[in-house]
C-alpha cells in the first residue's frame, strides 16, 4: 500500500515537470519570437533612416547586387541661365532693366541715366516749342486779318466782279495773260496749324497782315511773325530728336542686355564644368555621406 502511493506521488511530480517544461518551451518560443519581431523593427527602422537620409541628398539605395558605384548622385551645384528673350524685352521697355538683369550694373546705370536725361531734355524742348507756339499764334491774331485777305481778292483779284459777300480765294480767276486760273492753296476754315503755317509761309497771304501797305513792300509784321514760328519750329525739332534717340537708347539698351545675358550664360557654364556631387557610400559596412569634385576637359 505504501509502495502504491509512492508510485502515485512520482507519477504526479513527473506529470507536473512535464506540464511546466512545456509551458517553458512555449514561453522560451514566444520570447524568442518576440525578440525576432523587435529586431525586425530595428533593421526596419535603420532602414527608413538612410532612405530618408539619401534623399535629402538626391541619391536612393539600390539593391544588394548593385554596387556603390551603381548609386545614382546629384550635383550638389547646377548652374541656372537667364532668359535672353526676358533681358531683351526688359531693356526694350526701360533701357538697362536688362543689364541689370544680367548683372552689369555699371552699364545698366548708364543707359537708364542717359534715357532719364534724354526725356528731361524731351518735356524741356517740347515746352518751350510749345510756349512759342502759343506766342506766335497770338501775334498772327493780333497782326493777320482774314478781311484784310479777303478785300484784296475782292478788289485786286476779282476785279469786284463779284459779290463781297461771298468771295473765296477757291474761285477762279483771270491771270495778266487773261488765262484763267486758280490759286495753289487755299485758306482753312478753322485756325489750325496748317492756317498757321500758309498765312506766314506763302506771299499769296501776305496782303493779310496789317503793316503791308501797297506803297510798300516792307514785311516787319511777317518777318517777327516767321521768326517767332522758326524759334517754336526750332525746340519741337529738339524734342523730336530727343524722343528719336530715347527710341535708339531703348533699342541699343535691348540687344545690349541680351548679348549680356549670352555671356553670362557662357561663363556660368564654363564654370559648370566643375561638377560637386554628394552621394552615399558604404564604409566599415556603414552608410556614410561623400563629397567629390570632378571637372570636364
Amino acid at each position: 500500500m505504501r509502495g502504491r502511493n509512492i508510485q502515485i506521488i512520482a507519477f504526479l511530480l513527473l506529470s507536473i515537470f512535464v506540464s511546466f517544461s512545456l509551458s517553458q518551451g512555449k514561453t522560451l518560443v514566444s520570447k524568442n519570437e518576440k525578440i525576432l519581431s523587435f529586431g525586425d523593427q530595428l533593421a526596419k527602422n535603420d532602414l527608413e533612416y538612410y532612405q530618408r537620409f539619401s534623399r535629402l541628398t538626391n541619391s536612393y539605395f539600390v539593391s544588394e547586387e548593385e554596387s556603390v558605384e551603381e548609386r545614382i548622385t546629384t550635383d550638389v551645384y547646377g548652374f541656372k541661365g537667364k532668359s535672353v528673350k526676358r533681358a531683351f524685352l526688359y531693356s526694350l521697355i526701360i533701357p538697362g532693366t536688362g543689364e541689370f538683369y544680367a548683372g552689369s550694373k555699371i552699364k545698366a546705370a548708364l543707359f537708364f541715366g542717359l534715357d532719364v536725361t534724354l526725356w528731361a531734355l524731351y518735356f524741356n524742348y517740347h515746352g518751350k516749342g510749345k510756349d512759342k507756339e502759343n506766342e506766335y499764334q497770338d501775334f498772327a491774331n493780333d497782326h493777320w486779318s482774314e478781311d484784310e485777305y479777303k478785300y484784296w481778292l475782292w478788289d485786286s483779284v476779282y476785279n469786284r466782279e463779284i459779290d463781297y459777300a461771298i468771295v473765296s480765294d477757291t474761285f477762279p480767276y483771270k491771270d495778266a495773260q487773261g488765262k484763267k486760273t486758280y490759286f495753289s492753296h487755299h485758306l482753312p476754315d478753322k485756325k489750325t496749324d496748317q492756317y498757321y503755317e500758309m498765312i506766314g509761309k506763302y506771299d499769296q497771304f501776305k496782303f493779310g497782315w496789317d503793316d503791308f501797305p501797297e506803297e510798300s513792300m516792307e514785311e516787319i509784321g511777317r518777318n517777327m511773325y516767321l521768326d517767332l514760328r522758326r524759334d517754336s519750329n526750332d525746340w519741337l525739332n529738339k524734342a523730336k530728336y530727343s524722343a528719336m534717340f530715347s527710341l535708339a537708347n531703348h533699342i541699343l539698351s535691348a540687344f545690349d542686355a541680351a548679348i549680356a545675358v549670352k555671356k553670362y550664360n557662357k561663363k556660368g557654364e564654363r564654370f559648370s564644368q566643375l561638377y560637386f556631387k554628394m552621394r552615399l557610400t558604404e564604409r566599415d559596412d556603414e552608410i556614410v555621406p561623400k563629397f567629390t569634385m570632378s571637372m570636364k576637359f
